[in-house]
């Protein structure tokens, strides 16, 4: 099945919006679409949706820590960042014959205000994993939130998801001290940004 498709008429609006913001980024596989990454939109809603609704369930299950529904207007506030200034989402798309495609997203989200602490996370789908689209995401989130202002960038990831904890480590986080030892199966990952 293809990458979700976003109306066709984004495709200029887009383009002209948000030409400066973009990154290409490239691809290790070579034979691989190019991939641009550009700050998310309220009207990638039906995109994401798409995007939410192609993760395999342990895709679905090691990013959201359960099972979710594509069709939650929470969980699409959230994956989009349209639930305030703290926070921040990015998307990674490729141009299919019909406009862009979502092949993987990223956020952050301010938790403790007066520390400037934000939760992380970021999704991609699963036949675009380990192309390198997750680590182009991670350093958009990394460089977004320290120009916000965020002192630490955390991430809970389960115990059973080595290769996010292994990921995570490769951009300078390290397991939190301070992360309880009952954590329901799941390890925090944090980095100081300042």
């Amino acid at each position: 099945m293809p990458a979700p498709l976003c109306d066709r008429r984004l495709r200029r609006y887009t383009a002209a919006l948000c030409f400066s913001s973009v990154t290409a980024a490239p691809m290790l596989d070579k034979s691989l679409p190019a991939v641009f990454v550009r700050r998310a939109r309220p009207e990638d809603e039906q995109c994401m949706r798409g995007f939410v609704q192609q993760l395999s369930g342990a895709s679905r299950r090691n990013r959201f820590h359960g099972a979710v529904s594509a069709d939650a207007p929470q969980l699409l506030e959230a994956l989009l960042g349209t639930v305030g200034e703290l926070h921040a989402a990015w998307v990674a798309c490729i141009w299919g014959p019909n406009g862009e495609q979502i092949v993987g997203e990223g956020g952050w989200h301010v938790i403790d205000e007066k520390q400037r602490r934000a939760e992380l996370g970021v999704s991609v789908l699963d036949t675009w994993q380990g192309a390198g689209v997750a680590h182009v995401l991670m350093a958009k989130l990394i460089d977004g939130a320290r120009d916000a202002g965020v002192r630490e960038l955390y991430g809970d990831v389960l115990e059973t998801n080595a290769r996010m904890v292994a990921f995570m480590e490769k951009h300078g986080m390290q397991p939190s001290a301070d992360w309880p030892w009952d954590s329901g199966g799941a390890v925090r990952m944090e980095r100081k940004l300042s």
